[in-house]
């Protein structure tokens, strides 16, 4: 992974570790109620109502061969006092037919730094996962 060794790069190397893992420790990095967006628009997210989401997720993306989610880079801009606007780019793989696809998928998130820890408040998927699973699924064939 690409970054400096910054209080949200670490922030992000946490989260890259329980991501996959524990969807209670995973959702309790975002805040109570954050914004969630993407390629088919936005809402409002409970953190708790996430983490009931999380193991679902998982098992779509395991479903579809999914084997590793890493982190890549982290790019900062802080876009006031408390938030910062962090870019991220991860590296997913996938098992295809006895090889392996790497996928890359960007997210950006922005992050209240004067909670204690910070959290999460907005998050944009900048790729429809399901859509990106499907087309790759296509150029596969």
């Amino acid at each position: 992974m690409e970054y400096t060794h910054t209080p949200i790069s670490e922030f992000f190397r946490r989260f890259e570790n329980i991501g996959s893992g524990d969807a209670i420790a995973a959702a309790s990095q975002f805040a109570d109620v954050f914004l969630a967006a993407g390629p088919n628009g936005a809402q409002p997210v409970k953190a708790s109502d996430f983490a009931l989401a999380l193991p679902k997720r998982k098992q779509f993306f395991a479903s579809h061969g999914l084997q590793s989610t890493s982190l890549e880079s982290v790019q900062e801009t802080r876009l006031s006092d408390r938030y910062v606007l962090a870019d991220t780019r991860w590296r997913m793989i996938f098992a295809r037919d006895g090889g392996e696809e790497r996928v890359t998928a960007e997210s950006a998130f922005i992050i209240d730094t004067e909670q204690d820890p910070v959290r999460i408040v907005f998050y944009l998927s900048k790729q429809d996962p399901i859509a990106m699973l499907k087309a790759n699924a296509a150029a596969a064939l």
